[in-house]
């Protein structure tokens, strides 16, 4: 999956809030957090899309949430392609 993202133009990737994150210059649009990964740029029809097909809830920062960042489980069964799509999408709405 990582091979992948960082193969979109312009990606980079360091540590933010312990996780790796990527970003599209300097806009983070996803980063990976234990067993799942986080979405900052989703558009609210990629929520409900994501809402079907995945238990997301939002990120929880300590004691903040982050209602506009969904995180999605991944796990052995997760279909990767489906998360990639969701990744690119919020990759994509980094870009404006």
């Amino acid at each position: 999956m990582e091979k992948e993202i960082l193969n979109l133009p312009n990606v980079t990737t360091k540590k933010m809030y312990g996780c790796p994150c990527y970003k599209y210059k300097d806009k983070l649009f996803a980063f990976l957090v234990t067993d799942g990964v986080v979405l900052t740029k989703s558009s609210e029809q990629d929520k409900i899309k994501l809402s079907k097909e995945f238990t997301i809830k939002p990120f929880q920062a300590s004691t903040r949430t982050m209602k506009g960042w969904p995180q999605i489980p991944v796990d052995e069964t997760s279909d990767l392609d489906k998360i990639i799509l969701f990744i690119k999408n919020s990759y994509s709405q980094s870009k404006t």
